[in-house]
Order: structure tokens, then sequence, then C-alpha cells
């Protein structure tokens, strides 16, 4: 039998978070995203949700936060510790990708530090093994209320833009992009959700959900 070496072995997957914040119109609700590189290294040229990758100072910010700022959902993985860095990374690359701050909440003994209960759990999403770059991603949704500032990102992301859920200009993008705007329309309903976990076997999807 032939040995397993690190050269086949899959990628570990890397801690990654991001936000869909939605607002409502006559038409429906909308999300903002934007278009990546098509020269990025992954899923070049696909229309994304404002996110990135869980750094360590994160960590240390969320220290600050209080796990009460958050409702940690049993479908989020990992400890509370670790639910509030990926919330606080998730709004530190909104920031960074389209010039929006979440709200903060004034506490008396840290100051103003955002205000992560705005953010509502919808589900992760782990990367095929197959592929060269692995996340294992959580997605918040937030509506745009909770956020203040004018739009302009550090150009990660280009065409910032309101997308409907329905995406009716077909716009490219990825399988796990498609089932979260579906996820936020169902939560936005009213009708009970529960968190989605969508991952891979070979290429296959598969989609698990928590009570």
């Amino acid at each position: 039998m032939p040995q397993s070496t690190s050269a086949n072995r899959p990628a570990r997957p890397r801690d990654a978070a991001s936000v869909l914040i939605w607002r409502e119109r006559a038409h429906g609700i909308e999300v903002l995203m934007g278009r990546r590189s098509s020269r990025a290294r992954f899923v070049p040229g696909m229309y994304v949700f404002p996110g990135g990758v869980l750094d360590p100072r994160d960590r240390r910010v969320s220290m600050r936060l209080g796990e009460h700022l958050l409702s940690v959902s049993p479908g989020l993985g990992g400890t509370p510790s670790l639910a509030l860095a990926l919330a606080y990374t998730a709004v530190r690359e909104v920031h960074e990708e389209t010039g929006l701050s979440l709200r903060a909440s004034v506490r008396a003994e840290v100051g103003a530090l955002p205000d992560l209960s705005a953010l509502r759990f919808l589900g992760r999403a782990i990367t095929p093994t197959n592929s060269r770059m692995r996340f294992h991603a959580r997605f918040f949704a937030a509506s745009a209320s909770s956020f203040i500032g004018d739009m302009a990102g550090d150009g990660e992301l280009s065409d910032l833009q309101w997308v409907g859920v329905d995406n009716p200009a077909r716009l490219p993008m990825i399988d796990v992009t498609e089932l979260m705007l579906s996820e936020l329309a169902q939560q936005l309903s009213g009708t009970p959700h529960r968190p989605a976990l969508l991952s891979y076997r070979g290429d296959k999807p598969r989609l698990r959900r928590w009570a």
C-alpha cells in the first residue's frame, strides 16, 4: 500500500467569515456583493459577500467583546471564543472591502466596540478536499441599517452592488454563495430556519442542518 505523504493530503481549511448585508426594497430583499478579481487565486471573477480569513489579531480583539454580544449557534462549529473571533473577522473585512462599519455598542469598561448582536448566523461551508485552497467559512447576516459609512472599499472587490436574493441579473456565483442567498431569504421570511453546513464528498455536495 502506498504511503500517505504531505504532498497528497488535502489542504487544511482556514477559518473564514463573511456577512450578508441585506436591505428590503419594494421588489424584494437585496444583498451587498462585489466581484473578485479575475486574477484572484480563489474563485476568480465570481461575485461574493464581503469577508475574509481569520487573523490572529481578531482573536485578541474579540476577547474584549464579551460572549453576550453574539448569539452563538450550535451549528457554527468551534468554541464561543472562536465564534466571537469569526464574527469580528467578518465585520472587519466588511469595513476593509466596502468602507462600511458595524454600529458600535458603547460599554463603559471597554469603550465603543462593534455591536455583534446585530449579526445572525446563517450557515457554514467547507471547501472540497481536492481544492488547493480550502476554507471553513461561516456566514452571518445583518441589516444594512446596522452599518454606517460611505461605500468605498480597498479594491479587493470590484463592482460593489445590491443584488436580489434570486440573482435576477444571473451574476456569476459559486454554489455556496447561491445557497446562502437562499438561506437568508428563508431566515427573513419568518419560517423556522436551521443553520446549514455545506461540505463535499469528492465533488459531490452534502447539506446538513442543525436543530
